[in-house]
């Protein structure tokens, strides 16, 4: 199937597909891929640009992929085996397509058994992980106020804005 024009594909480690079956509020199916022990789940064509943020602050564990030329699918009624497969939740709403709301659930999952999502760099749009960056104080302005005037940012934007 032709993927790049029609669909965007959410990939994740099989581990999060199994957590997403184990919570059942996701009501669609994913692709299970042993042989390289990832899940996929179809998205319709710019879905996840819709929630961009979102998919930022999991996507040290969950990829987003807008340009794949082909991708494998097997047949919907193909539920096991070694190869390809699907894995359809409990409570299935008959479709296969997941929509931008998916990566709810799989920051709960992520969370649980990957690690903490990025949290938003102040100063630039990029994700900041728990273990980048630096504390900095920053000048008062009557235009930006922030809970303090210490913050967390990307060592390189620190620098960027002369920030100590």
């Amino acid at each position: 199937m032709r993927i790049g024009k029609i669909l965007d594909v959410v990939e994740a480690p099989d581990i999060v597909g199994k957590a997403m079956l184990a919570m059942g509020t996701t009501p669609v199916p994913h692709m299970v891929t042993p042989d390289d022990a990832t899940v996929h789940w179809l998205l319709p064509r710019g879905a996840a640009h819709r929630r961009p943020w979102p998919w930022a602050r999991i996507s040290r564990y969950v990829r987003v992929l807008t340009s794949l030329e082909e991708l494998g699918i097997p047949g919907t009624d193909l539920t096991d085996g070694p190869g390809p497969h699907w894995a359809y939740p409990e409570v299935w709403g008959g479709g296969h397509l997941a929509d931008e709301w998916l990566v709810e659930d799989l920051a709960v999952c992520t969370l649980m058994h990957l690690g903490q999502p990025a949290q938003r760099c102040e100063l630039c749009p990029e994700p900041l992980w728990a273990e980048d960056g630096v504390r900095v104080v920053l000048p008062r302005s009557p235009l930006r106020t922030f809970p303090s005037d210490t913050v967390r940012v990307h060592t390189q934007c620190a620098r960027t804005q002369g920030l100590t």
